[in-house]
Formats: structure tokens, sequence, C-alpha cells
């Protein structure tokens, strides 16, 4: 909690992420008996926590990266309000950057040395994550999730697809040449896959809460016309949301927050000042998704707002 505390001093949105998780914390719904023992996070990058700066740094200056020092993500604030409940919980994070829907469930193509990867993607060594496997993601979800005691699960997943997607099917961000048709197909296998992992969770761990965290859009005001960004981020969301409440799933949804204008209303141009507080798009203060520096991944205000929506999810469980 330290580390939410530091970076939600000025942020109107982390003061309601803060309200939420001591809300959470006063619970008595949410006792020690209702964390459980375990709480199991899975997902992609935002599971893991990750800052690309930091990440390269690492690399850079010792040829390898310790997960440990990927300490302040939203699965690290919100596990650290469950252990407030429960000091001796342990939190499992399986979180592999660059994960998608597929790779999770098929593993990574290259090697059991790896997840992610696919088609597409990059490969991301399991020496480098939190908790190590050796199958896939979700081979190693199902066996913890059989565990007794594991009444918390968190997932975030197909934000790397819809990336991989945009990239090598429609030549963003350069380009955009994608019919709606291309869209809605894509969106609809993402939710296919999901809808798949999350009645793999639901069957191994028939009565833990769990919680899906949305995406949201690192990139306002680039795909044209205006206002396509957010609608296609809101409506993955939308199918993500029902396909998940039919797992009796909660649901997070971070776009709320970090693009607070369009998905409230407002222009889609209004979501830079969220974006560049919650999100490191903006290096040197302006938003330049054109900047190699540029990082879609959330900043530590970032990952503690986002925890304080998996909270609020948490709580209507």
């Amino acid at each position: 909690m330290t580390a939410l505390y530091r970076v939600c001093t000025r942020l109107l949105a982390c003061v309601v992420a803060l309200a939420a998780l001591g809300a959470l914390a006063l619970a008595p719904a949410a006792g020690a008996a209702g964390v459980g023992t375990k709480y199991l996070a899975l997902g992609d990058s935002l599971a893991y926590g990750y800052h690309q700066a930091q990440f390269q740094q690492e690399l850079k200056e010792k040829g390898f990266v310790e997960a440990a020092n990927f300490n302040d993500g939203y699965v690290d604030d919100f596990g650290a309000t469950l252990k407030l409940l429960n000091p001796k919980l342990q939190i499992v994070n399986d979180g592999c950057p660059g994960e998608t829907t597929e790779t999770m469930i098929k593993g990574s193509g290259v090697g059991p040395g790896f997840c992610a990867g696919g088609p597409t993607g990059s490969p991301f060594p399991k020496a480098f994550l939190h908790h190590s496997y050796p199958g896939t993601q979700l081979e190693d979800a199902l066996a913890i999730a059989k565990e007794p005691g594991v009444n918390t699960i968190t997932l975030d997943i197909g934000a790397n697809d819809i990336l991989q997607f945009l990239s090598h099917t429609c030549g963003f961000p350069a380009t955009f040449t994608c019919t709606p048709e291309q869209i809605e197909a894509e969106i609809g296998h993402v939710v296919s896959n999901v809808g798949f992992i999350l009645s793999q969770l639901r069957a191994a761990a028939p009565k833990a809460k769990i919680v899906f965290v949305s995406q949201y859009n690192p990139y306002p005001t680039v795909l044209k016309p205006e206002g396509t960004g957010d609608a296609t981020v809101e409506a993955l969301n939308g199918a993500l949301k029902s396909v998940a409440a039919s797992f009796g799933v909660g649901f997070a949804n971070t776009a709320r927050v970090i693009n607070f204008s369009g998905t409230h209303g407002g222009p889609e141009a209004g979501d830079i000042p969220t974006v560049c507080v919650f999100t490191a798009m903006c290096p040197g203060g302006t938003f330049n998704p054109a900047s190699p520096e540029a990082d879609i991944h959330p900043t530590k205000a970032g990952y503690a707002a986002m925890a304080g929506v998996v909270g609020i999810a948490y709580l209507g469980l």
C-alpha cells in the first residue's frame, strides 16, 4: 500500500482507488477466510507490472531481469490490500509480458523455456517471470486454482491479441487498412478464447472470486476518425464483460479511468491528460505515440488506479 499512497496524493482517480481499496479492507465479507490463503494473478505484462524503460535498462546492464524489481503493478497494490485482511496471504503472479489468449492456452510455440510468442509476438523467457512454470500459463493456473485456499483470482488478457492484429493485419500505427468486419471478427476470436479460459478457471475454482481486468486505449486520437479507438476498446470490453458475467466473474473496466473522457461521453482527445498520467505514453510530458520512449504500459499511478478498479469489482462479487 505504500506505493499506492505515494503516487496518488494529487489524483482524483486515485482518491477513488484508495477509497475502493479502503472499503475492501474494511468489508466484513472480505475477511481472511474470504480472501483465502493464496491470490492467483494471471495475464500479460499488466499482471507482471511491466515498465518498458526499467526492463530495457535492467536487461542492458545485467543481461537478465529480476522480476522482483517489478513490484508496483496492480497485482502488488491489490494484493497488498488483501494482505491487510490476511497477512499470510501468498501472491502467485503468473503474468507473462506479451501473452495473448492464444499463447496462454497453447504456449509460446518456441520451446518450454518461453511464454508469449506465437506467430507474430515476441517470446518471453520464463526465467524472468515472477513465478515460472513448465507448461502453458493456463495449465499452471488450473493446477494452482484447484488448490485449497485459492479464493481470489485476477486475469487480464487479450490486449496483445488486438495489438498484434492491428500491427500485422491493419498496418497500425502507420496506417489502418482493416474493415469493421475484420475488427469484429478479431474481437469475436478474443472473446471466444477468454470464454474458454474463464470456463476452465471456474471449473477448477468454483467458489473463488474471479475478476477480469479490462483493456484500455493507450492511443487516443491516433485511429481515425477520432473516437474509433475508444469505441473499439469499449466494444471489446462490452463483449468481455458479458462473457465474464456468464461465469460469475467480476469485470474491472480500466478504460473508464484511463480513457475517462471518451468513455464518459466526452471527446477522445480529452483522454490525453489521463493517458499521460496513467501510462508512459507521454515522454517529457507530451503525448507522443511515435516516440521510441513512449510506453503503453501504466505508470505507478496508473497501476494504482487499476488496483482501485479491481477492488471495486471484487467488492461487487
